[in-house]
């Protein structure tokens, strides 16, 4: 019996120990998604500094996708100004199921478990995202950027972009492989990396991570009152409904 007792408490303990293990591997795991949300940006970057051209970028989230919508004109503090009237829009995707419609289970298998090939959407429009696709539940965030900034987030969103896809306009293939690593939210948190923004790119494995990222940055910009009346400027009410 006294053998057995010991070998019961030595069991135990292990149990325990192994349970702690266990613990303190999910502490570490937590600790580092935590770390994942505190990034600070670019020095002399961003925010814009007083005075600075400020340039809209918005984020618009719809369908398990993020998009970047990027306005020509820079921002006005006069809300008298002419509204915004390019934008030019940004997408990321894996061909095969985003073009091609080869989607299902084995279609996200192939997807995220290995790198398959990618494409960027690209497209200029006179009305924004949100304008044209009004019957769509779609979030959005809006931020501004310097203009240097802008030149070096659409410097990046330019090095990712390859050849036309003929079969369908306004989509080029992708000189970066689609996968679990990089997927739409990656791209979508890198461009606004590049512009200086408070993000961190590899933190975008889910919609949930990336819009942590993304209404911390949104509550900097109200905070700061970075983004002038003009912003929100609607052009003519036009698009689907």
């Amino acid at each position: 019996m006294g053998a057995m007792s010991d070998s019961t408490r030595k069991s135990r303990s292990l149990r325990r120990r192994r349970l702690w293990l266990f613990l303190g591997c999910l502490a570490a795991v937590a600790l580092g998604s935590m770390w994942g949300c505190f990034a600070s940006p670019v020095a002399d970057l961003w925010p814009p500094k007083p005075g600075e051209p400020r340039h809209a970028v918005d984020v618009v989230y719809w369908d398990w996708h993020t998009r970047i919508v990027a306005a020509a004109d820079p921002l006005h503090e006069d809300a008298e100004q002419p509204a915004r009237s390019r934008f030019t829009e940004w997408g990321f995707g894996e061909e095969r199921w985003y073009l091609d419609g080869h989607q299902g289970f084995t279609g996200v298998f192939r997807a995220l478990c290995w790198p398959t090939d990618s494409c960027v959407g690209r497209s200029e429009d006179s009305l924004p995202y949100w304008q044209r696709y009004r019957s769509r539940e779609l979030e959005r965030w809006s931020f501004v950027v310097s203009s240097e900034g802008l030149a070096r987030m659409n410097e990046y969103l330019e090095s990712l972009r390859g050849s036309p896809i003929e079969a369908h306009p306004g989509w080029y293939s992708g000189r970066r492989s689609y996968c679990l690593f990089f997927a739409c939210h990656h791209f979508t948190l890198s461009a606004l990396r590049a512009a200086g923004l408070p993000v961190r790119p590899w933190w975008g494995f889910t919609a949930w991570q990336t819009r942590i990222q993304l209404d911390r940055v949104a509550r900097f910009h109200e905070a700061e009152g970075l983004l002038p009346a003009s912003s929100a400027a609607a052009p003519p009410d036009e698009g689907d409904s």
